[in-house]
């Protein structure tokens, strides 16, 4: 790696501010099953509002009804950056080694302390822990670009970026919200105090600087920008050289800014935005920065599939890793030998001197072992034969060594033949000092009786870090939590505050206390032990428990979109998968102020905060009719007849702009995959972002063989429908035959 200047420069609004040195200051078609006192997992047989064709995603307690309250390292960089400058590499080994063991908890480290959620999973570690939880009962305090006051989709409504997770300062919450820019809205009452965007889309979570009373945000234009907190006015800017629309947030600590773009990492005075250094990676950098104070380390990965450890002092570099044996990606549709870095973030455990990385792995993982063993010592063996398979890696902070290898196997928010990045870690500290993971991991069937594949052997528990919290446990493996089913293929990504675990899945919000996590459980027979919090679902799309619309939006009995869920809040009312049309990947909790803030995958932040729910609010019934036409389509049964000759022919490539018409979509398919629960497709390969036909299971019948093998990659086909939404692209249902016409 050479040295060369950056064209890095800083263009202040105010010049004398920079003159005057500003003092520095986030499948197959299955029965629903149930758990009962016992433990025992049983199909959900005698409830009639329970469809066969629906999977449960979370195996719940028995009462669904929520208590209300009651690698080698390489050269490293010499120490010479100037501000404005690239750190340059030396021949001077990388990191030094210590003598502590890998996995070792390492000297505890102080309790931790209750703050704001103020930037990208709560912390500059990305921990997504806040020590300080809400205590029960919640209500509902406000939503914002959610339902109106009836519970249907209010006015102006639209999606957010992914892994937009809002922040919190100065008695605001501030969003990003793509071409949108920046929002803070008032944390009493959820009302809009300012929207401003300084250029370009605003796709990452900002980060709020107490110091300054500055917010700051990284732009799609490559430029961090610093913002006025109090009125979104701009305070200058920071170009990074090049642009880029992946979700990067900045890392705020202290006086100094950390942000990725292009093939840099860069670190910027937060008073002055003077340019403390800038550190080449040699490829674009695809993640975010992390920042681990115990070691004085600002972590990233590049493109290249390489970890880069920098001195947060001077940017030279520290150690620079790859630690996986795969490639990286050429495209988006990952092959089985590649890998990317893309959307995912570090978590840093300080208290282990651990840095974890996730690398988006293929769709093709999920049956290598189908299911995932149910035994550590089985997981481990698995992984150490087929390193492969390993999405996770938790290196050492010092080194950039492997210290141990999560038994985590991959996962994420997948669907026919296209995996995304998985969910990362949620580290907790407890007030000894002591560390524990929060992890959604693979393990086996739900039980002996039930038989499952890839897709269903995941759940949410604990991962030790070192090999004597507890005993029998090695560094990286897991302990099963009670009723914390998730599919596979729907992994959620986490948070936590205090002992209460949440969840977020692409339909609802999961929340449980944690219960009993001491040493004799973890095993699958005897899980540590929790209790449902209240969920919240997207649409309340069932109301035989809580007969008509709440202002309170409460359903403390059961709540129901297109599965069932525990009691809790519900953002729509019989909308149905609003989700859909407004997709953004992942949903995401967030704790901070004395709320708990939820922001779903259609975009809507819900604030809840501790009190109990009204139980005599206002109610008004509105049937599903009454919805926008866009949002109860994905759940209508398609149109099966042939088209008119009137109808629009319409390019595959074109569809958005014909959502809710029925017409003839023209094009060329690249890929025809069976998951298991729909036949798709496919006009591009991957699907996502792209025009998709769906063939769902309960049609496959009406064609006269399996409807995969009807059609193929190349086939010039013309296809009739209605044009809907499915996980915020243009999809349309087909039921028959007559629907597809190959030219």
């Amino acid at each position: 790696m050479s040295k060369k200047n950056h064209p890095l420069r800083v263009r202040p609004l105010v010049a004398a501010a920079m003159l005057l040195g500003v003092a520095a200051l986030f499948w197959l078609a299955k029965p629903v099953f149930s758990q009962d006192a016992g433990g025992t997992i049983t199909p959900d047989a005698a409830n009639p509002n329970v469809q066969s064709a629906i999977w449960l995603p979370l195996i719940q307690n028995a009462d669904l009804a929520t208590a209300t309250p009651t690698p080698t390292p390489t050269r490293a960089a010499t120490a010479t950056a100037q501000p404005g400058q690239t750190a340059t590499p030396s021949d001077t080994p990388g990191g030094t080694a210590t003598a502590t063991p890998p996995g070792a908890q390492l000297t505890p480290l102080p309790p931790p302390v209750a703050d704001e959620w103020t930037q990208f999973g709560h912390n500059a570690q990305h921990t997504a822990y806040q020590p300080q939880a809400v205590s029960l009962p919640w209500r509902w305090k406000w939503v914002w670009n959610g339902s109106d006051a009836a519970g249907r989709l209010a006015a102006g409504k639209s999606g957010l970026p992914r892994n937009s997770q809002p922040v919190t300062g100065g008695g605001r919450v501030y969003v990003a919200a793509g071409a949108r820019g920046v929002f803070a809205l008032d944390g009493a009452t959820g009302a809009v105090l300012w929207n401003g965007n300084p250029g370009g889309s605003i796709n990452s979570t900002p980060a709020y600087s107490a110091l300054t009373g500055a917010l700051f945000v990284v732009s799609s234009d490559g430029k961090l920008y610093k913002l006025n907190a109090a009125t979104g006015a701009s305070m200058g800017d920071v170009p990074g050289g090049t642009a880029s629309d992946l979700p990067l947030p900045p890392v705020v600590d202290g006086e100094r800014v950390y942000f990725s773009m292009g093939a840099f990492v860069h670190s910027v005075n937060a008073a002055t935005l003077a340019i403390n250094w800038s550190y080449d990676a040699g490829a674009f950098v695809d993640t975010p920065p992390a920042y681990a104070a115990q070691t004085n380390i600002v972590v990233a990965a590049s493109r290249d599939l390489q970890v880069h450890a920098i001195d947060a002092a001077t940017g030279a570099r520290r150690w620079r890793v790859k630690p996986t044996g795969r490639t990286q990606a050429a495209t988006s549709a990952i092959q089985k030998n590649e890998a990317e870095v893309r959307r995912g973030w570090p978590v840093i455990a300080e208290g282990h001197g651990v840095v974890f990385i996730r690398y988006r792995l293929d769709w093709s993982t999920l049956w290598t072992w189908t299911p995932w063993p149910d035994a550590n010592a089985q997981m481990r063996a698995n992984l150490t034969q087929r390193p492969d398979q390993q999405a996770l890696y938790a290196l050492r902070l010092d080194t950039g060594a492997v210290s141990f290898i999560p038994n985590v196997g991959n996962g994420g928010f997948g669907d026919g033949d296209y995996m995304p990045m998985g969910p990362l870690p949620t580290v907790k500290r407890f007030d000894d000092g002591s560390e524990v993971a929060y992890v959604a991991f693979r393990g086996a069937c739900l039980s002996t009786a039930q038989q499952c594949d890839g897709r269903g052997d995941a759940r949410l528990g604990e991962m030790v870090m070192d090999s004597s919290s507890v005993a029998g446990y090695e560094a990286g493996y897991v302990r099963y939590m009670q009723s914390t089913f998730v599919p596979t293929d729907e992994m959620p990504f986490l948070s936590a505050a205090g002992n209460q675990l949440l969840a977020g899945h692409w339909e609802a919000g999961i929340a449980h206390q944690i219960e009993d996590r001491t040493a004799a459980r973890g095993s699958s027979g005897a899980p540590i032990t929790t209790s449902n919090l209240p969920h919240i679902v997207s649409s309340q799309d069932q109301d035989s428990l809580c007969p008509g619309f709440s202002t309170s939006h409460y359903c403390g009995a059961r709540l129901f979109n297109t599965r069932q869920w525990p009691g809790g809040f519900y953002v729509f009312w019989k909308q149905g998968a609003v989700y859909d049309q407004y997709w953004s990947g992942y949903a995401s909790w967030v704790v901070s102020d004395g709320m708990v803030l939820f922001v779903g995958t259609d975009g809507s932040v819900v604030a809840l905060e501790h009190g109990t729910p009204a139980t005599t609010a206002t109610t008004a019934t509105i049937a599903l009719a009454s919805a926008p036409a866009a949002a109860v389509a994905v759940n209508a049964a398609p149109n099966s007849e042939a088209a008119p000759a009137a109808l629009p022919v319409v390019a595959a490539t074109d569809t958005r702009a014909y959502a809710g018409q029925r017409v003839v979509v023209d094009g060329v398919l690249e890929d025809v995959f069976n998951n298991g629960k729909a036949v798709y497709l496919g006009f591009h390969k991957p699907h996502t972002g792209y025009f998709l036909v769906r063939i769902r299971h309960a049609d496959w019948q009406n064609f006269a063989a399996a409807p995969e093998t009807l059609y193929a990659p190349g086939d010039h086909v013309q296809v009739t429908g209605t044009i809907t939404w499915y996980q915020g692209d243009p999809v349309i249902y087909v039921a028959a035959p007559a629907q597809i016409v190959v030219q």
